[in-house]
């Protein structure tokens, strides 16, 4: 089999620090047939002497003033050539194996996402979390309400996703990829998902997540009401009585773990 090619994006605003481990987590995976892109806001930090030593090593690379992180990926999504698409922030990393692991099952042409499981480290080393992915729970109000989700470090895409059901939408800020992986859900598309860990979420203080009420108004101002708008009706009637238990469960601070956002805090890029 002809592996497929396939596309890495990642965005960078500063962060010098982590992102040539990123940058060699991709390429030291080896794959034969690998577009890299690299999209940077214009880092002052040294970032672009990183990139400079890599530019043979890079399909694309750019440092910039740009419109945010879901502008920035949605632009290299937009040049991108590769039939699997997956993005990686500048301060996480793929795991050795990892596009050995994951892009064989797209000899299944009806195989259009694919996720394996996530590591949540901390500075340290520790493992806080691991995050192994599931299908979405029966009833469809159950993945909003949750919201069902599935980190981005570990999902690849086939491009044709994209071009059905849209980028990713650069009004927002922080759950951008939990829109899309629901948008995508809904519509019918949902992830081939194995416990294989090919990626690490890497926790620090630098962290654009430090508030969960960010990540939480985000989600329930911008995102939630719209999504319900694609359920049916008695999907939402069914989903009602435990859409209220969930907000007097949340207001008396009985929902425990959720007081950490998906199990981690994830980087500004």
């Amino acid at each position: 089999m002809t592996p497929p090619r396939l596309t890495v994006i990642t965005p960078s605003l500063n962060q010098a620090k982590y992102l040539e481990r990123t940058l060699r987590s991709v390429l030291d995976q080896d794959y034969p047939d690998l577009e890299y892109i690299v999209m940077d806001g214009g880092s002052t930090d040294g970032s672009t002497d990183i990139l400079r030593r890599y530019d043979e090593r890079l399909a694309h690379w750019v440092s910039e003033p740009d419109q945010g992180q879901s502008w920035a990926i949605n632009r290299a999504i937009e040049r991108s050539t590769g039939e699997v698409v997956a993005y990686i922030n500048s301060d996480d990393y793929y795991l050795p194996g990892a596009f050995e692991a994951a892009l064989p099952y797209f000899a299944d042409p009806t195989v259009r996402w694919v996720a394996g499981a996530t590591e949540y480290r901390e500075v340290d080393g520790t493992l806080e979390t691991f995050w192994n992915p599931k299908p979405p729970p029966g009833l469809r109000g159950r993945w909003v309400r949750g919201p069902w989700y599935v980190p981005q470090a570990s999902s690849f895409w086939r491009r044709d996703v994209f071009d059905e059901f849209g980028l990713l939408r650069e009004d927002l800020n922080f759950v951008f990829d939990t829109e899309f992986g629901l948008r995508v859900a809904l519509g019918g598309v949902l992830p081939l998902t194995f416990d294989r860990p090919l990626a690490v979420r890497y926790m620090h203080d630098e962290a654009k997540s430090a508030e969960r009420s960010r990540f939480d108004r985000e989600y329930a101002t911008k995102v939630a009401p719209g999504l319900r708008g694609r359920l049916a009706w008695w999907e939402r009637a069914a989903d009602a009585p435990f859409r209220a238990q969930y907000r007097i469960r949340e207001r008396l601070g009985l929902l425990g773990v959720r007081q950490r956002w998906f199990g981690g805090r994830f980087a500004r890029r």
